[in-house]
């Protein structure tokens, strides 16, 4: 039997855009009419408003599919289709504002962040996903039980994270599981800022993340050399976000259902990824409104704070959805409860399912991983951006794989 042709779709993953795996079979000039043809998104807008019919419509009018409901309005387009919607309904207002907010999700779910800037450190985004390394100073923390708890111990455990391949170090003062009390900010801040000072003397070399919600433990932390706050209560503390932009520091905002160290009977969700997001676009407003710098944001959905195993999961599946807030995401699951939950064994039993959780959230779109385990997220990491068009450009190979007879 002869075959006469042999065609394939160019498959791709959620961090490979159409203008990458294009790029090796057009012209430069035919690239930007392809990447717009080829690009679809399904897109789900809550509460549309009196604008949506119109841009039905107009949608349909463009070759797209749209279904409006009386909760919400369903696109399935391509870049062309929204851009020529866009265009039609330009005169009326309601119907543009709606279109361009379609528009600017579109952009942004294709659009990776390069940079994420702390102070005077920038940390390169585009070539991989980077790891955060958990430095827990608290006499319980539920991992390493207070093992790295006191100067010395910390700091020895922090070298030793960068050694390993680590791009941040994010101290913790605080344990946010509800059997855990909640301490004062002067106990936090005796626990956090002396390891700051104490590295930054070192001059470890990486950022330093703090991980607080209280702005008088930040204000401390950033005046002793810390980059970035990583907030696991979305800014609950008013007073936060404006310590942060006059250090002109990093921010993490994280969705939070609920109050830390509490735990509730059951958390429920209508639809947990337009909950998260609605909660995340208005801290990010709230945290721009008071100076933090757009690129010094980064987002994280808070895995099991305030879900359940069922919700963390689905969170999981639908990790993608996060890229149209066209912020960085911070990816954080490492030896969580909810993954003990789903293979009934303890933190110390669960390298191998936290590593799948990381390839999960990397290839949704995650920029940064908090990780326990170091030497092993950074290996699947490099090795997940060695895969992507641009990252095998970036690649130095060795000559021979050592141990190898070809490699003496």
């Amino acid at each position: 039997m002869t075959i006469l042709s042999n065609a394939r779709v160019l498959a791709r993953d959620a961090a490979t855009t159409a203008t990458e795996r294009l790029r090796a079979y057009l012209p430069a000039d035919a690239l930007e009419i392809a990447r717009d043809a080829a690009e679809t998104r399904i897109v789900a807008i809550d509460s549309p408003g009196v604008g949506a019919t119109a841009y039905a419509e107009a949608l349909r009018a463009a070759g797209a599919f749209a279904h409006r409901d009386d909760m919400r309005l369903v696109v399935v387009a391509t870049r062309a289709a929204v851009n020529a919607a866009l265009a039609a309904v330009a005169s009326d207002p309601a119907s543009a504002a709606l279109a361009n907010e379609v528009s600017r999700a579109f952009a942004a779910d294709g659009v990776r962040s390069t940079t994420l800037r702390m102070r005077d450190r920038h940390l390169d985004l585009d070539a991989r996903a980077r790891v955060m390394g958990i430095l827990n100073v608290t006499p319980d923390s539920f991992y390493d039980k207070g093992t790295y708890s006191g100067v010395d111990r910390a700091r020895a455990r922090a070298h030793e994270m960068v050694a390993l391949g680590a791009d941040v170090i994010d101290i913790g003062g605080q344990s946010y599981a509800h059997w855990n009390p909640k301490i004062a900010a002067d106990e936090e801040r005796d626990r956090v800022v002396p390891v700051v000072e104490a590295l930054v003397r070192d001059g470890i070399g990486v950022a330093l993340s703090i991980d607080t919600y209280k702005a008088s433990v930040a204000e401390a932390a950033l005046a002793a050399g810390a980059h970035l706050i990583n907030d696991c209560s979305g800014l609950s503390d008013p007073a936060l976000a404006g310590v942060v932009a006059r250090y002109d520091a990093g921010l993490v905002v994280m969705h939070l259902k609920g109050e830390l160290n509490v735990r509730s009977v059951a958390y429920p969700y209508d639809d947990v990824m337009a909950e998260i997001s609605a909660f995340l676009r208005v801290r990010v407003v709230a945290a721009r409104a008071a100076g933090v710098a757009e690129d010094a944001l980064l987002i994280d959905p808070g895995l099991e704070f305030g879900k359940e195993p069922a919700t963390d999961l689905e969170i999981l599946e639908r990790f993608g959805d996060l890229r149209s807030l066209g912020l960085p995401i911070l990816f954080a699951a490492s030896r969580k409860s909810f993954i003990g939950r789903v293979f009934d064994r303890p933190a110390k039993e669960l390298l191998v399912p936290s590593l799948a959780t990381a390839a999960i959230g990397i290839s949704a779109g995650a920029s940064l991983v908090r990780v326990h385990d170091v030497e092993e997220t950074t290996q699947l990491a490099r090795m997940m951006g060695a895969v992507r068009p641009d990252g095998r450009a970036r690649l130095a190979f060795a000559a021979a794989m050592p141990g190898t007879p070809a490699a003496t």
